[in-house]
C-alpha cells in the first residue's frame, strides 16, 4: 500500500517537519550553549587551580621569609627605647648621655627635649634631644662615637660647632641633636 501525497501536502509537511526541527533547536539550544560555555569555565577553573596549587607550593618559602623577617624586626626593635611615653623615653636618652659624657670626661652644659614626630605611618615616634657641651675635638668625637655605638638606637640629627675663644683654648662648643626612636604604644 502507498501514500499518495499531493504537492501541497508535502509543502505542509516539510514546512511543518522545518518548523518542529527549529521548534526543537530553540528549545535545545540553552543546552548546548551550557555545555559549551562549561566546557570554557572548566579551562577557567583548572588555571585558577593550577595558581593555587603554585601559591600551596610557594607556601614554605613565604613562610621561611616571614619567620626571618620577624626575627630582624625583634632584634631591630630591642634597639628602640623603652619607655611607655615620649617624656620617659626623652629621660632614657638623657641617662644615656649623662652615661656617655662622664664617659668622655665632659660635662653636658644644656639639655632640651624637643618636640617628638611621629614615623612610619604611626607606629613609631622620633625623640630628638639637643644638648650643649664644651670638649676638646678629641672629646667630641669620643661623644659622637660612643652616641652611635649606643646599644640603643640613637642618630645625629644636628651639630653645630663653635669654637671657644680663650687663651690657649683648644675648647670648642657643640650643640648637638640627636633622637632616639620608640615604639608608638598599641602598635
Amino acid at each position: 500500500m502507498r501514500f499518495k501525497i499531493d504537492k501541497e501536502k508535502k509543502y505542509i509537511l516539510i514546512a511543518g517537519a522545518a518548523l518542529l526541527f527549529f521548534g526543537l533547536a530553540y528549545r535545545l539550544f540553552p543546552f548546548f550553549q551550557g555545555i559549551q560555555s562549561s566546557g570554557a569555565e572548566i579551562a577557567v577553573k583548572e588555571r585558577q587551580l593550577a595558581k593555587y596549587r603554585q601559591a600551596v607550593k610557594e607556601r614554605n618559602d613565604i613562610e621561611t621569609r616571614l619567620v626571618s623577617i620577624n626575627r630582624s624586626l625583634e632584634r631591630s626593635e630591642a634597639g628602640l627605647l623603652t619607655g611607655k611615653t615620649a617624656a620617659l623615653a626623652a629621660v632614657d636618652i638623657q641617662n644615656i648621655l649623662n652615661e656617655i659624657a662622664s664617659g668622655s670626661k665632659v660635662e653636658i652644659k644644656s639639655v632640651r627635649v624637643l618636640k617628638s614626630k611621629e614615623l612610619n605611618e604611626g607606629y613609631y615616634i622620633s625623640i630628638p634631644v639637643r644638648f650643649t657641651v664644651n670638649s676638646t675635638v678629641r672629646q667630641l668625637k669620643e661623644i659622637l662615637y660612643r652616641i652611635e655605638a649606643s646599644p640603643k638606637l640613637l642618630t645625629v640629627e644636628k651639630i653645630r660647632i663653635s669654637v671657644v675663644r680663650r687663651k690657649n683654648s683648644r675648647q670648642v662648643r657643640s650643640d648637638i641633636t640627636i633622637s632616639g626612636f620608640m615604639k608608638k604604644a598599641g602598635s
